[in-house]
């Protein structure tokens, strides 16, 4: 008995994950964009230079149909993202460009960062990295700080999920 259990359990998990590596191949060829829906995204930023550690922050990332890009992250100091998304130059490469504003600890508007990041969508579609960089401008337009990013992200919503 414990070992048909085993074999049906196997065969269960065989099959499920078959089924998320089509469901991944069956929307790209109905014509449906495997980047659609909302990420966890794990951020790193550090220092571009000397890669020392900037900042690590918690985000949750939306890709709609129309190309457009939100997002919004798990610190007070900062806004909700603005932005757009689209296909790279390859097969599961996308780029995002976005904005947003941060904010001193009492509340007032410190600057506008601009986030630029290409991502690669691994092939079962549940989950992408993506590298870039946030440049910080004070609200004058004048470039206080380059940052480079990476992502780690899992799928939260969207199709196949």
């Amino acid at each position: 008995m414990t070992k048909m259990m085993f074999r049906i359990a196997t065969l269960i998990l065989a099959l499920a994950t078959t089924q998320t590596i089509l469901h991944a191949q069956e929307r790209e060829s109905m014509g449906m964009d495997p980047m659609l829906g909302t990420w966890d995204v794990h951020v790193t930023v550090v220092d571009c230079n000397d890669g020392h550690l900037i900042r690590t922050v918690r985000a949750l990332q939306l890709f709609s149909r129309d190309g457009s890009f939100s997002e919004t992250a798990s610190t007070y100091l900062r806004g909700s993202s603005v932005g757009t998304w689209s296909h790279g130059d390859q097969r599961r490469a996308y780029v995002a460009s976005y904005w947003f504003f941060r904010y001193n600890t009492d509340g007032t508007p410190h600057s506008i960062a601009e986030g630029l990041n290409s991502m690669t969508l691994n092939p079962d579609g549940q989950s992408f990295t993506a590298k870039g960089t946030i440049t910080d401008s004070d609200l004058a337009g004048n470039v206080i700080s380059v940052g480079c990013v990476t992502h780690a992200a899992t799928r939260l919503s969207g199709p196949g999920r």
